[in-house]
């Protein structure tokens, strides 16, 4: 079922226990009109009206607990309404109850225009064929009006209400099918929306040369890393890390070469790194690697792994891949803040740097 049927169910669905409901009042009123006008047939009438609204409640009551289709609940309703009110049509012998006969054929009528106006146009057009073969048949089976008396006294009535309802129900197809265009519309909106959110929440969890954690996010992660050490009393490691050359390559070779550089240190350090570790970048050359559950002399071992590496990466590059860095593993006395954490880290790393300059 397409999007366009569905809202036409929806839609029909939502009117159907208002429009059985309007029938039953009807009904009453007519209990009075027959009492008035047919006293001697009134008995006879009002059993009939009753059980019309006991048939109407009874077909709300199964449609609310989901036991008939809104489409079977009102051919039910429909299909008793027709039959009873064509028999009442042919108790009438007497041309002066022409008038009485028109209105309770009006009665029955006036479920075409709801019918065509809720359900699907197919049905409602089986409903009308019904009704007509049904009208036709109680009269001329007993009635002393001729084909064309019929046609103008009560097939008039009937061609005018079949007309006036397939114009209501083109014009609610003609909405429902704006409903759903709409809907659409909305749809295709909602889902740029939700790719452009997307795309900004990337953004800011992201760095986007290196597809590394920014310095923002990063940091917020290892914020709750330390939290879970407190906790739980696992091992917790970062490495501070610091890309060397990026300057003299930046301004030897240009920045391509640069963001080449930077790519190809952060794609070593995951290759080498676990699943679980991650790895943040705290600004241009300086990037942050957090390793849960790891002992310090582990991560050191990680590290000169991940040098080996970066050896075999310059070897036919223009540019050295070298890094320096500095491992510190955490301790809740030594370190009251994260700040504190990672600026230990750095200057350790810092230190590992001068030391290097100092070698060569």
């Amino acid at each position: 079922m397409d999007d366009f049927q569905r809202e036409l169910v929806a839609q029909n669905e939502k009117h159907l226990v208002a429009f059985i409901l309007a029938i039953c009042l009807a009904v009453v009123a007519y209990i009075g009109y027959d009492y008035l006008s047919l006293p001697l047939l009134w008995p006879q009438l009002v059993m009939w009206r009753l059980l019309d609204i006991v048939c109407g409640l009874a077909v709300i009551f199964l449609f609310l607990r989901k036991r008939l289709s809104a489409l079977t609940a009102w051919a039910i309703v429909f299909v008793f309404n027709a039959l009873h009110l064509g028999y009442f049509v042919s108790l009438y012998d007497d041309p002066m109850q022409l008038l009485a006969a028109n209105v309770n054929l009006s009665a029955a009528m006036f479920i075409l225009p709801l019918a065509l106006l809720t359900y699907p146009l197919r049905f409602s057009l089986a409903l009308t064929a019904i009704f007509v073969v049904n009208y036709v048949f109680w009269n001329v089976l007993d009635s002393p009006f001729s084909y064309a008396e019929l046609l103008i006294y009560g097939g008039t009535f009937q061609i005018f209400a079949i007309v006036v309802s397939l114009l209501g129900h083109w014009s609610k197809v003609r909405s429902v099918r704006r409903i759903v265009e709409l809907n659409r519309v909305i749809e295709l909106k909602n889902q740029e929306i939700l790719a452009q959110n997307h795309k900004l929440e990337l953004q800011a969890t992201y760095d986007a040369l290196t597809g590394a954690f920014n310095r923002g996010s990063g940091l917020h992660i290892l914020e709750d890393r330390i939290r879970l050490t407190q906790r739980d009393g696992l091992q917790l490691t970062i490495v501070y890390i610091d890309v060397d050359n990026l300057k003299s390559t930046n301004d030897g070779l240009g920045h391509k070469f640069g963001d080449q550089l930077i790519l190809g240190v952060v794609e070593t350090i995951r290759g080498v790194i676990r699943e679980a570790d991650l790895v943040c970048r705290l600004g241009g050359d300086e990037f942050l690697v957090v390793m849960n559950n790891c002992e310090e002399a582990d991560a050191k071992r990680i590290m000169l792994h991940i040098c080996t590496h970066l050896e075999l990466l310059s070897e036919g590059s223009p540019f050295p891949y070298e890094i320096s860095w500095g491992v510190l593993s955490y301790n809740k006395d030594d370190f009251p803040s994260m700040n504190e954490f990672v600026e230990r880290a750095d200057q350790i790393m810092y230190q590992s740097k001068q030391a290097k300059k100092a070698t060569r």
